[in-house]
């Protein structure tokens, strides 16, 4: 009986460690969950997201992702910084402003890396540079990122308010107002806004970057706090999302706008509308002072750029620095 219980004894000993080596593995197997919020409804740069939902990819690498659509980036911002949301993708030149508001935020990958916000006008109008602007009616909105470059955009190119006509409408009624034939152009991102007017009323653009001021396009946001906490998963959910954009350009648009249309069934999505946004945002892929730089990728360069562009306008304070704003940490993780 000594013998019987001690052999029971080991045996019981030896079980110890395989049991908790089970229960590790099956809390190391446990999916990662991540909350995403987006700018707003969908539309062709959420692509990639819905791309890497609808293939699995992102539990392929142990995570669950909520996709939420958004109602504007400065909305996202706020939900990201108060703890409600994990990532945001955003306009990171507006994440940017926000975080000299008070936002503790940081981009932790930029895909629109070229500045994209132009003035579009009615293609037959043939209006080619800033100065045939003038005597044109042009509608934008309060909260635009636009705005605070209007003044300094038309002093770059030796004009002012006074030589055109600028009227700010509702976000919601900017491009209908446009299309209507109710104004000659409108102030948005051009590879946003151009496929949206293409069928009724084309336009061609006149973009911001081109006289000089830079203002940082879409990428990845979180905080310092979730930088810490979910390192590991934020990595893993920014390298599918640099997976998901070069499967896109590989050949595999239609894949992209096929996942949208899936993924959100019911927001009466024009395949067209979406198609041409991605199909339009490939040249804003590029970063402006490293051509060929992987998708993800930020530079110094293109936030100094930024910066300056900022401190011009009054958004930022001067003596912020490229790395109060990013970093390629997760990408290379």
């Amino acid at each position: 009986m000594k013998r019987r219980t001690l052999t029971r004894g080991l045996a019981s000993m030896v079980a110890l460690p395989v049991l908790g080596l089970t229960t590790h593995r099956a809390r190391a197997q446990a999916p990662a969950k991540l909350t995403v919020r987006m700018d707003f409804s969908p539309w062709g740069l959420h692509g990639a997201m819905h791309l890497a939902q609808q293939k699995g990819w992102f539990k392929e690498q142990g995570l669950e992702v909520e996709v939420q659509d958004g109602t504007g980036t400065i909305n996202t911002l706020q939900l990201l910084a108060a703890g409600q949301v994990d990532v945001g993708q955003v306009a990171l030149g507006t994440m940017a402003v926000a975080k000299e508001n008070g936002l503790d935020l940081m981009s932790i990958a930029g895909f629109s890396r070229t500045g994209d916000l132009a003035v579009m006008t009615d293609a037959s109008q043939g209006v080619k540079r800033p100065q045939d602007l003038a005597k044109k009616k042009l509608v934008c909105f309060t909260t635009s990122p636009w705005t605070p470059f209007i003044d300094p955009f038309l002093k770059a190119n030796g004009m002012s308010r006074s030589q055109l006509e600028l009227v700010m409408v509702a976000p919601s009624a900017m491009i209908s107002t446009y299309v209507s034939g109710n104004s000659d152009g409108f102030l948005s991102q051009a590879p946003f806004g151009q496929p949206m007017v293409h069928k009724s009323r084309q336009a061609s653009a006149i973009l911001l970057t081109d006289s000089g001021i830079n203002f940082p396009s879409y990428g990845l946001a979180t905080t310092p706090k979730n930088l810490d906490a979910k390192k590991d998963a934020l990595a893993r959910l920014a390298r599918v999302q640099v997976r998901a954009w070069h499967y896109i350009y590989d050949g595999h648009v239609d894949e992209a706008v096929a996942a949208v249309l899936a993924q959100r069934p019911n927001a009466r999505l024009d395949a067209d509308v979406i198609k041409g946004q991605i199909e339009a945002y490939r040249p804003f892929f590029e970063s402006p002072s490293a051509k060929g730089l992987p998708f993800g990728q930020q530079t110094d360069a293109d936030w100094s750029a930024a910066i300056r562009s900022l401190e011009q306008t009054g958004q930022i304070k001067a003596g912020r620095k490229p790395s109060d704003y990013y970093t390629n940490a997760l990408l290379s993780a």
